[in-house]
């Protein structure tokens, strides 16, 4: 079955490939699929050139999209998934999305990050009438995601037909391991400050001089402050009532964390999925996640850390 035999099936399959021909060879098929089904065809890939000049006759049907921007930070890029999804992909027929992200220069923590992402897709395209091919190049592709593309995808799909994957593993199940990966440690020097309820506005100003002597432009140290405020907030409000923030760089980027000693939280997908009526907790966590780099959760029985990743320019 495929998601245009129904309207509420997700089709979720990976492409591992060695050379433009094997890419070239599962994608034009597919695309020439959701074009004879009527579907709506996307393509998010580097490699989109090859796909015009070989899907031929059907091409102006076809959406293409930059791939660096489209990829830029994880949070954002579910974000704009839905977005896309529901304000005009499904509204012209069934989604038929080819999708190659961009592994350049990513950190340890951005990769595990994009793994995780791709796991959460079968959780937001859950039910809904999308067929995703994400595409993986194995000459580039660091060895912890080629690890992990058979966890993500239900099915893998290659020269020799599509099979289920026999490693595939339940979304919740992959984010709880993701969420044991400990934390690197801090790089020193390390800036802290200790918060409570009543001392808000005084962590304001601390987090935007430390952000300003890092040389972090206004705009993403308002988007910092913003962060940490939101974070220390819901601590002093709902957590044990008083924390710590500590502040460093590493990485090209400016580092927070935002440590609640007496309290575990939470986290069940916390923030990736955009505030609705019928679900409006987390509303705060999921501005936080659009407004930063990366955001890392680690919580224990009885205490909790939120870190904050704020690069120097934006993507």
């Amino acid at each position: 079955m495929t998601a245009t035999d129904s309207v509420d099936v997700l089709v979720h399959r990976a492409l591992l490939y060695g050379h433009e021909d094997e890419f070239l060879d599962v994608t034009i098929p597919f695309l020439r699929e959701g074009l004879t089904r009527g579907g709506r065809p996307v393509v998010i890939s580097e490699r989109a050139g090859l796909v015009r000049r070989r899907l031929g006759r059907g091409v102006s049907r076809v959406e293409f999209l930059d791939a660096p921007g489209w990829f830029g930070v994880p949070a954002r890029t579910l974000t704009a998934y839905l977005a896309s999804a529901r304000e005009r992909w499904w509204s012209r027929g069934p989604l038929y999305l080819v999708a190659e992200p961009v592994w350049r220069a990513r950190t340890g923590p951005e990769v595990r990050e994009w793994g995780r992402l791709e796991s959460l897709l079968n959780v937001a395209f859950a039910d809904t009438p999308t067929s995703l091919l994400c595409a993986y190049d194995v000459r580039s592709l660091p060895a912890e995601v080629a690890e992990d593309v058979g966890r993500t995808h239900p099915e893998l799909v290659g020269a020799g037909g599509t099979r289920r994957s026999a490693r595939f593993t339940d979304p919740a199940v992959f984010y709880a391991e993701r969420n044991r990966v400990p934390l690197t440690p801090p790089v020193e020097p390390v800036m802290s400050r200790a918060f409570s309820g009543g001392d808000l506005a005084g962590l304001r100003v601390f987090v935007a001089a430390v952000a300003e002597r890092h040389g972090l432009p206004r705009e993403r140290r308002v988007a910092l402050v913003q962060s940490v405020a939101e974070v220390a907030g819901h601590v002093a409000r709902n957590g044990g009532g008083r924390g710590s923030v500590w502040v460093w760089s590493a990485d090209g980027s400016l580092i927070c964390d935002v440590i609640d000693a007496g309290t575990a939280l939470d986290d069940r997908y916390l923030g990736y999925f955009p505030p609705a009526p019928h679900r409006p907790a987390g509303a705060g966590m999921w501005a936080v996640r659009q407004l930063c780099d990366l955001v890392e959760i680690r919580s224990g029985a009885d205490c909790s850390v939120v870190r904050l990743h704020m690069g120097h320019g934006a993507r």
